[in-house]
């Protein structure tokens, strides 16, 4: 890689950096073909390739296609936990890598358990010989955080993992922050909007769906709060961390809309405003899912980043997606 001066959006100078190669595994999934796109068509970042691993786990090549065709995108479609020789080249010549490869939701996790802890922690014990110079920026959730009371959660707050999947997320980052020092972590709040593999069982995007195929949501435990961020804004603070690499490594960040962290009912509320659906309450029912939590961001902030997209629009873009919706495609945009 080859460092140039530039500045940050508060005027501190730092290193902005020409890549050769990025490494995205799981890049058809619903983050990675997003930010493939995002990379290649929005010009936010200076390589000159990018390979792609994913397995096509949900048989979403034909939604995805359009963000991996691509002349500086090569495709492979491997199983990272195969290890090919493929992708130990790739790993190799690799400037950045950013490991998007996984089983995501707790519900998916712990129907597949001795695939989640290969996937989301022991591939990355594998991953560590092969790391010199490279530059590992890792999603974590920060649903790691469980249950924390009053307070807000930021990146010094003790993490409380309340599933296995929050649990191997939450290993890996200690994994990797305590044996690679080129390491960017961040702990991602619930995502919402549309990419090419859109997941509809996401909080947002499945209570848009549910108002507009039902016409009612029922709520139970309205008072959990949850922070959310928009897939776009996610892409902007990966590309982010890519280009401002040298200030960042060796942390984690709290990747979340700070302006949107709100309770379960208000989402609710908000949703069946904009698709004129209608709630009621069910004090019968609670939620597996005990997360409960506000969660800071301004770490990531204070260095410049901006999380733009709010849950209006979100909302709206989600309602404008089901419209179109084919239903034949409903088992690809879901992981449970």
């Amino acid at each position: 890689m080859n460092l140039e001066k530039s500045v940050l959006p508060d005027g501190k100078e730092t290193a902005f950096t020409k890549f050769n190669r990025v490494v995205i595994t799981g890049g058809a999934g619903y983050l990675g073909s997003a930010l493939c796109h995002f990379i290649t068509s929005k010009m936010k970042v200076n390589c000159d390739e990018i390979h792609v691993y994913d397995n096509l786990f949900y048989n979403q090549g034909t939604l995805v296609s359009k963000s991996l065709v691509n002349d500086r995108v090569s495709f492979f479609k491997e199983s990272v936990l195969d290890w090919s020789d493929n992708l130990k080249e790739s790993i190799k010549g690799a400037d950045v890598i950013i490991p998007l490869a996984a089983l995501v939701g707790a519900p998916l996790c712990d129907k597949n358990k001795e695939l989640a802890y290969n996937l989301n922690y022991k591939w990355y014990e594998q991953l560590l010989p092969y790391l010199e110079n490279q530059v590992v920026i890792y999603p974590n959730t920060n649903s790691g955080y469980g249950t924390t009371g009053d307070g807000v959660c930021n990146e010094e707050t003790p993490t409380n993992p309340l599933s296995l999947y929050a649990k191997t997320k939450d290993d890996t980052e200690k994994l990797l922050l305590s044996n690679y020092n080129r390491t960017v972590a961040f702990r991602l709040a619930t995502v919402f909007g549309t990419s090419f593999r859109t997941r509809t069982d996401l909080l947002v995007n499945n209570l848009v769906k549910r108002a507009m195929e039902d016409g009612s949501i029922s709520v139970f435990d309205g008072h959990f709060r949850r922070n959310y961020i928009h897939v776009k804004d996610i892409c902007s603070a990966f590309t982010f961390a890519m280009n401002y690499w040298p200030l960042m490594i060796g942390n984690v960040y709290n990747l979340g809309n700070d302006a949107i962290n709100t309770t379960k009912l208000t989402l609710v509320q908000q949703v069946c405003r904009q698709t004129n659906a209608s709630f009621t309450h069910d004090d019968s029912r609670t939620d597996p899912d005990k997360r409960d939590y506000v969660v800071s961001s301004q770490k990531l902030y204070d260095l410049g980043y901006e999380a733009k997209v709010t849950l209006t629009k979100g909302i709206d873009e989600m309602k404008k997606f089901y419209s179109m919706f084919d239903a034949s495609d409903d088992q690809k945009c879901r992981n449970y």
